[in-house]
């Protein structure tokens, strides 16, 4: 038991040392002001048949709780989802590897840092809670309970099973990278419907809320909403004053779930942890014979095809060489899944070509894309690059290029459409949509030096745009009509230029 409490104060020093994890305290207080918005607000959050409790410590703890359930899991896993990962990038894990500490007592040790760490950052919101109520008046009289306990019964058990679940993926090795951030993203998405539906939890308090204001106020009828609801217009919600419930059996029995998550991700963790094994290092094998196949023939044929077309111009030869740093590496299966979906791009009706397949098409590409403004460091051709003749400028044009044509192939199939159909709006808006997203990935991995950032919210983006079809965030186009008189492409296209150019400073300063 020492050696797991040592293990864990030198863990949580070193995590918490770091310039993010105070960032992160702070944003996490801004965040808990806006999960409570003011009476003239643009938006709610929490509002049941129509009215929303006065800020109370009932009412906040509670809504603090729902409101964390749902948002919370997003943004802690990425958090903590660096546990294993800063002992490999610090070189230690060799050190690690050589101790006597077996892998029970460092997983158990890493799994409580990150629980730590989560807990907190609720209790920085929670002191936040109490400012906010001060703040906004409605009620001074503090109950530290009733703020408290939706956290531990709600809020605590989902931490436990975060911190378990960022171990499990750190710990298998095709979870560990860009991929299994993309996989979690829509592991979260599926969790919020399973949370708001269950007969348990926080599912159970809100029909709980809507039948208690359907019985103070029988003749008042009203939207119910959990989350963030935006609006143009400022509508006045009623209030009323709600002296809160009491934990019960039934609250704790919702945690269940949670707590087996947590235990069946620790285990599945210690059975893939290799314990920063010299085995666990990536080996020469031999290629498949389509891999080979594939490099040998066509992609030979294609780099001498390219060469011929860009050995006039520096910045053309530059451009084949960041196309093919991008491209490295990737399955012969990754290249035939875009054929097909190029393919299926010609053939399927534009609803369908809008709303999904051309989505899913850029999302294919996400862990791609997602290298740029890091890849001299992930190269090790950072030294290169900077003593190099090439300028600055021309580099970053250069990548910013090799991943605008990749998204271009990518959509191949959709040009070929909205070409040939005299769609020109719509082909318009597919290039200001490429556009875009290369600079936000590329602004991501210059400002980050890593590939993370983009891989969160590009996602979220992603689902909430073309997916959800929410016009605001509509970067393809979905409603094609709606989205240019509301002005959305325009947008769209300011923030490309603005995030590219900024990122070009960036480059040129370093």
């Amino acid at each position: 038991m020492n050696q797991v409490w040592q293990c864990i104060v030198a863990d949580f020093k070193q995590r918490t040392r770091q310039q993010s994890f105070v960032v992160t305290l702070l944003a996490m207080s801004v965040l808990t002001l806006l999960f409570f918005p003011s009476p003239d607000a643009h938006y709610q959050t929490l509002v049941i048949n129509g009215y929303r409790g006065i800020y109370n410590s009932a009412w906040l703890g509670i809504c603090l709780a729902m409101l964390n359930v749902l948002f919370l899991p997003l943004i802690c896993f990425y958090l903590v989802k660096n546990a294993l990962e800063l002992d490999r990038k610090s070189m230690t894990c060799e050190l690690i590897a050589a101790t006597p500490i077996n892998k029970l007592t460092f997983l158990l040790a890493k799994w409580c840092t990150s629980v730590f760490i989560l807990v907190s950052i609720v209790l920085v919101m929670l002191l936040s809670s109490i400012g906010i109520q001060l703040y906004y008046g409605e009620s001074h009289q503090i109950d530290l309970w009733a703020l408290a306990w939706p956290q531990f019964v709600f809020v605590l058990p989902m931490l436990l099973a975060i911190a378990a679940i960022a171990i499990m993926f750190e710990s298998i090795k095709w979870l560990r990278g860009g991929l299994g951030n993309v996989v979690y993203f829509f592991l979260w998405i599926g969790s919020i419907v399973q949370t708001i539906e269950s007969v348990s939890g926080i599912g159970a308090l809100v029909d709980h809320l809507d039948a208690e204001v359907a019985e103070r106020f029988p003749l008042q009828q009203g939207n119910t909403n959990i989350g963030i609801n935006i609006s143009d217009e400022t509508r006045e919600i009623n209030t009323f004053v709600w002296q809160g419930i009491e934990p019960t059996i039934m609250h704790l029995w919702g945690a269940l779930p949670l707590l087996l998550i947590c235990l069946g991700c620790l285990v599945l963790a210690f059975i893939f942890f290799d314990r920063f094994s010299a085995h666990s290092l990536s080996e020469n094998k031999p290629d498949l014979w389509m891999n080979f196949t594939l490099k040998t023939k066509v992609v030979s044929l294609l780099d001498s095809f390219f060469v011929t077309l860009t050995q006039h111009f520096a910045f053309t030869r530059l451009l084949r060489l960041e196309l093919k740093l991008i491209l490295k590496g990737h399955s012969v299966y990754w290249f035939i899944g875009l054929l097909v979906l190029n393919g299926i791009q010609l053939f399927i009706s534009q609803d369908l070509l809008l709303s999904i397949f051309l989505p899913i098409s850029w999302l294919w590409c996400v862990l791609v894309i997602s290298q740029l403004g890091q890849l001299e460091k992930q190269s090790n051709t950072v030294e290169l690059m900077t003593y190099s003749k090439q300028s600055p400028i021309l580099q970053s044009l250069a990548s910013y290029s090799a991943a605008w044509m990749l998204l271009g192939l990518a959509s191949m199939g959709s040009v070929l459409r909205f070409t040939g159909g005299a769609e020109w709006l719509l082909l318009v808006q597919l290039i200001i949509a490429i556009s875009f997203t290369v600079s936000l990935a590329y602004f991501c991995g210059t400002f980050t030096g890593t590939k993370r950032m983009f891989e969160v919210l590009y996602p979220a983006l992603w689902y909430m745009g073309p997916i959800q079809a929410a016009l605001y965030v509509d970067f393809f186009g979905v409603n094609s009509q709606a989205s240019w008189q509301a002005g959305v492409p325009y947008l769209f296209f300011a923030t490309a230029i603005g995030l590219l150019m900024l990122t070009v400073s960036a480059k040129r300063t370093r």
